[in-house]
């Protein structure tokens, strides 16, 4: 009498549910359903099925700078937003010849008669091509990195909030008759932001400080009657301050710490200017 082989059970095929006319014996390592060869994805044990990838993705949590921004390779969209306006208005100020940085440059004369929009548009002037070609430089070494940091909408808004510091001082301190630009105090101020980041890291900051007072210093050699190291100035210390306020938000609420936290300085900032204004 011949003995019994070993049972054996054929797969049980049924069609993927994605494809219903496409059978399977294949099911999702997850949810245990059929899924095609197109269908499957390799799972460090067996397939997962389109939906169980996308969910563990999602649940997979991004790593934070120290800023709080959710660390990303690539893009730097904001830099590139700016570089490319710091370029077209030097163009633009060629081909009109002068007329471009006129209006949007810093000037204390014509804030005092209520051009106030100076105190931002001066970030969007440099001056000669050495200057616009030292700031594109700058910006393209150490913004793009910085912003990966910050993330975009915190890199403009730094930007933006130091530049806007620096025309602060200058209106404050400097002639009625005084012009000056503003990028460099814009760009000064995002490496003073970048120092407090490093410090909070625990990174040795001695030769960010030590790049900050040479800017300074040869601001002041340079052009020291004209005061445009008085914009770099005021782009470090408001700089300074918002790197604290981005580093040191407390994790609870620090989207909205943040975000509140720089738009007061900037309140501060347009306060000084309106009391000058007033008296």
């Amino acid at each position: 009498m011949t003995e019994p082989g070993p049972s054996y059970t054929a797969p049980d095929f049924t069609g993927c549910y994605r494809h219903p006319d496409r059978l399977t014996g294949i099911t999702c390592r997850r949810c245990r359903r059929p899924i095609c060869g197109e269908c499957m994805t390799e799972a460090s044990v067996g397939f997962q099925c389109p939906k169980c990838v996308g969910l563990g993705r999602a649940s997979v949590r991004q790593p934070k700078s120290g800023f709080g921004a959710a660390l990303r390779r690539g893009g730097s969209p904001a830099t590139k937003v700016i570089m490319g306006t710091l370029a077209a208005v030097w163009v633009l100020d060629l081909v009109t010849r002068g007329l471009v940085t006129g209006l949007l440059a810093m000037s204390n004369g014509y804030v005092q008669t209520g051009q106030l929009w100076r105190l931002v548009t001066s970030s969007l002037t440099s001056g000669q091509l050495f200057g616009v070609l030292m700031n594109l430089l700058v910006l393209w070494l150490a913004g793009r990195a910085l912003e990966a940091e910050l993330g975009s909408w915190r890199f403009a808004v730094l930007y933006l909030a130091s530049g806007f510091g620096g025309a602060t001082l200058f209106f404050l301190v400097a002639p009625l008759t005084a012009w000056s630009i503003g990028a460099t105090s814009a760009i000064i101020g995002l490496l003073a932001a970048n120092m407090i980041g490093k410090a909070k890291s625990g990174e040795d900051i001695r030769p960010d400080i030590g790049l900050l007072v040479l800017l300074v210093l040869y601001s002041v050699l340079v052009g020291f009657a004209s005061f445009g190291w008085v914009t770099m100035i005021g782009g470090i210390i408001v700089g300074g301050l918002s790197g604290a306020i981005l580093a040191y938000a407390p994790r609870q609420n620090r989207l909205t710490i943040q975000l509140v936290g720089m738009l007061a300085l900037v309140a501060v900032c347009l306060g000084l200017v309106v009391a000058k204004l007033a008296f």
